[in-house]
C-alpha cells in the first residue's frame, strides 16, 4: 500500500524535505523528524542525543526506560550507531494528514523535550 505523505504536510509549523519533515515551535526551536515509508506504515525517527552523550550518562538505558514508560505514542532506544532517538509507527489504512502532524509533532517534541533535559540544550 503506497501512500505520498508529503501532502499531508500542510501546516504553517511544518516544512517537508523528503525524506524530512523539520517541525517549528513557537520559540525558535526546531527538531526534524525522517520519515520511512514502509509497506503498511510510516517510520517516523528523530534523533535526541550523539553517542558521546549518551556514553557520557551511565544511567540513560534507566532514564530511557522510565521515558518511555511515561510518554505515549513515541519511544526511545539506542540505535546501532549508538545515539539515542526516539520514533513512532503511524499505520497507512485511513490515515488523515490530522493524525500524521499529530504524530510527527509528537515525535518532535518528546525529543526535543528529552534532548534538552539530557543536554540543557537545543543542538539538533
Amino acid at each position: 500500500m503506497a501512500a505520498n505523505w508529503l501532502p499531508f504536510c500542510d501546516a504553517r509549523d511544518l516544512v517537508a524535505n523528503e525524506p524530512y519533515i523539520d517541525v517549528a515551535f513557537g520559540d525558535d526551536r526546531k527538531h526534524r523528524v525522517h520519515v520511512q515509508d514502509e509497506k503498511d506504515a510510516y517510520l517516523l525517527s528523530a534523533f535526541v542525543v550523539r553517542q558521546s552523550v549518551v556514553a557520557s550518562h551511565t544511567d540513560l538505558p534507566v532514564q530511557t526506560w522510565l521515558r518511555n514508560r511515561a510518554v505515549a505514542l513515541v519511544g526511545f532506544r539506542i540505535d546501532r550507531r549508538g545515539r539515542l532517538v526516539g520514533e513512532a509507527w503511524v499505520p497507512k489504512v485511513e490515515l488523515t494528514p490530522e493524525e500524521f502532524q499529530l504524530y510527527v509533532r509528537a515525535v518532535a517534541v518528546e525529543c526535543d523535550r528529552f534532548e534538552y533535559l539530557l543536554t540543557g540544550r537545543d543542538s539538533e
